[in-house]
């Protein structure tokens, strides 16, 4: 059972025009536990029927006072967004976690990192905690070029922004740039979160194509094309159930 914590809202801004970060305080985080940028908290919301529903978000930094979070902001639609946009300092909101962190393994001979808008509050954190020496690539799939943000990375990790509007889903601008990129020496570890298709195509791309072993890479949908939160889910658990289905018949 996931704690709960009840906490107050510090600061709400737009980083970029289509990201906002909201930074959580409270009382309740004086037994949160430390060291969990990557993992992820629930966070109570109301959808348009004004019931309950949890949407999870990356724990985008935590110093034992405040809690950050990073929301993509689409406007009203889905609950998070409608959330985030509105959400005043000084008022309250419930969360749940801490959930398993999302880093990559440190002892790759290099890194590849890929995704959306979704993935960019994991994929920064993991940025920010690699080895000066780490090299590789950061692909990120961006709706505007104002979206590009400065983020902390080594010096021999390549980022590259890829803008693509987001009404064009799905799409296969972001996989299509990462088959294209020259593979390096050594053995990589290949991270990829975003949209649904997107991650079904970078499993066929690091593991079937490349070969590389399912437990050597990070790969997960965060949200699928005209779909809801819980209809995602359900793709996700029939796409991965069908998938073992066919490795055992290999």
């Amino acid at each position: 059972m996931p704690a709960q914590f009840d906490l107050t809202v510090i600061s709400n801004f737009r980083i970029t025009p289509h990201m906002r970060r909201v930074a959580l305080g409270g009382s309740d985080l004086s037994s949160f536990p430390k060291d969990q940028a990557s993992g992820y908290v629930k966070v109570s919301l109301q959808d348009e029927n004004r019931k309950e529903v949890r949407r999870s978000y990356t724990i985008r930094s935590f110093d034992g006072v405040t809690l950050t979070l990073d929301f993509v902001d689409h406007g009203p639609l889905g609950p998070g967004s409608q959330w985030a946009g509105s959400a005043l300092v000084g008022s309250t909101v419930r969360i749940f976690g801490p959930g398993e962190k999302k880093l990559a393994d440190s002892r790759a001979d290099w890194f590849f990192f890929g995704g959306d808008m979704s993935a960019l509050p994991a994929l920064s954190v993991n940025l920010e905690t690699l080895a000066s020496s780490a090299k590789g690539y950061a692909v990120i799939e961006i709706p505007d070029e104002k979206d590009k943000q400065p983020l902390a990375h080594p010096a021999g990790m390549q980022l590259i922004w890829v803008v693509e509007d987001v009404s064009q889903r799905p799409n296969k601008t972001l996989t299509t740039k990462i088959r294209s990129l020259d593979w390096l020496e050594g053995d990589p570890y290949p991270w990829f979160a975003g949209e649904f298709e997107g991650m079904r195509d970078m499993r066929s791309f690091f593991r079937d194509e490349k070969k590389i072993d399912r437990k050597n890479m990070y790969l997960s949908c965060y949200w699928k094309s005209g779909d809801s939160d819980e209809g995602m889910k359900k793709a996700k658990f029939l796409d991965a159930q069908k998938d073992r289905e066919r490795l055992t018949m290999k």
